[in-house]
């Protein structure tokens, strides 16, 4: 039975579902929670040279109630959870970063602030301290959170923001994401899929009440556009070679009713996602009207936070296998943490009738209503060489434990070898 509860805060807490078999154990044991700069797993590359290239993604919390307000708060150099953020990105060191859950402003406001206060400056505490990064090339775009549809999506009798978004949002670019990158992107080639249509979709998963009819009506289906936020295909050169980042964070499949519109909906946003990449993609278009996926043979790696866990939570049946289960994808190494285990033993509750692995989790959500979930994916095309992966998730005994505080995700690395 679907679980409901009506919790809200940085992000959405407790999410998922699956109903499929046991999991699959990983089959080497786990490494270190987070590698630092010093360490035996840490990178070696240059950005003249052949090397590992580190992608990650992370769910940074910084979503605000109003327009305007995270830009205020990163003027302010001192916030203690976004420089404890920074530093969690300063220790893993990403080549490139996709972010979710930061509040888009055309202008781009926010990210100058956070690359300029927080980013690139030395954070932590004397003998704990952590150099500074830069990320030279960016790429953020606007999202459907906020913007306001002609529909009565939640059938309240009234069209109004949050609800009523094509993206649940209380005001344009809430929940937002941008990519960072030490490496060039390809501006002139970026594919957004920002206004493709539900309805579009093939065999797509309607919402039907208890009664098996059809919870929105045509006429409001069809305007509906599948992405709460948006689907980017972003390519960057890396070493003369381009790998295209495709980012997304689809809505959480909670927060509705018997009918499990955003259930359906995340489920297929999952599907287009991996569509796309894998090729099987003749009925997308992008938001200049061009139709189809990548490229046969092309190299990808699909960054965000998903909102779907394979074993575990309210996801439906089926959504989160599009990622762990696609020919597409190199699948050779799950990212895991000694500290997702440590965690899970620790709350007790839901975490201790779940049947995935808790060494992969990577939200640390509420522990009566979902308990921790692999939620956030960093996953490479199968052309790609993965040499290690993790998720930074210090456990009580390790090295920067405290960054635990910095949000209800944790960041999700994967280091790929390019020649």
């Amino acid at each position: 039975m679907k679980t409901f509860f009506f919790l809200w805060g940085a992000t959405f807490i407790g999410w998922m579902a699956s109903g499929c078999p046991a999991p699959i154990m990983p089959q080497e044991s786990l490494g270190p929670s987070a590698p630092t700069p010093n360490s035996e797993n840490a990178k070696e590359h240059s950005l003249d040279a052949g090397g590992v290239i580190r992608f990650a993604t992370y769910n940074v919390a910084l979503n605000r109630k109003k327009a305007g307000d995270l830009i205020a708060e990163l003027k302010d150099e001192k916030a203690s959870k976004i420089s404890k953020i920074a530093q969690v990105i300063q220790v893993i060191e990403p080549d490139v970063i996709l972010l979710n859950e930061v509040d888009y402003d055309e202008h781009g406001q926010a990210i100058k602030l956070l690359q300029q206060n927080y980013l690139g400056v030395s954070q932590g505490h004397t003998g704990n301290r952590t150099p500074a990064i830069t990320y030279p090339h960016v790429y953020l775009g606007p999202v459907n959170t906020g913007l306001e549809s002609p529909c009565d999506l939640n059938q309240d009798g009234k069209i109004a923001l949050p609800d009523d978004g094509y993206g649940y949002g209380a005001f344009p670019g809430q929940y937002g994401m941008v990519l960072l990158s030490k490496y060039p992107i390809e501006k002139e080639q970026v594919r957004t899929f920002q206004n493709f249509l539900w309805r579009d979709m093939p065999d797509a998963k309607r919402p039907r009440n208890k009664d098996g009819s059809l919870f929105y009506p045509q006429e409001s289906f069809a305007k509906l556009r599948l992405a709460s936020k948006s689907v980017w295909d972003v390519p960057i050169t890396i070493h003369g070679q381009t790998v295209h980042l495709i980012c997304a964070h689809p809505t959480p499949p909670v927060f509705d009713g018997a009918e499990d519109r955003n259930g359906c909906r995340n489920h297929d946003e999952i599907r287009m996602v991996v569509d796309y990449a894998a090729g099987n993609a003749d009925y997308i278009y992008d938001d200049k009207g061009v139709r189809g996926g990548l490229a046969a043979n092309s190299r990808f790696v699909i960054v965000g936070d998903m909102n779907a866990d394979p074993f575990d939570g309210d996801s439906l049946e089926g959504a989160a296998q599009w990622l762990t289960e696609s020919a597409a994808i190199n699948h050779t190494k799950v990212p895991s943490s000694r500290g997702a285990t440590h965690a899970a033993s620790r709350s007790g509750e839901k975490n201790q009738t779940q049947r995935g692995d808790p060494a992969h989790d990577t939200g640390d959500f509420n522990d009566q209503f979902s308990g921790n979930l692999r939620v956030d994916y960093c996953l490479p095309s199968r052309q790609l060489r993965i040499v290690d992966a993790g998720v930074f998730w210090p456990h009580l005994q390790e090295s920067w434990y405290e960054l635990n505080q910095a949000s209800d995700h944790h960041l999700v690395w994967v280091d790929v070898e390019f020649p």
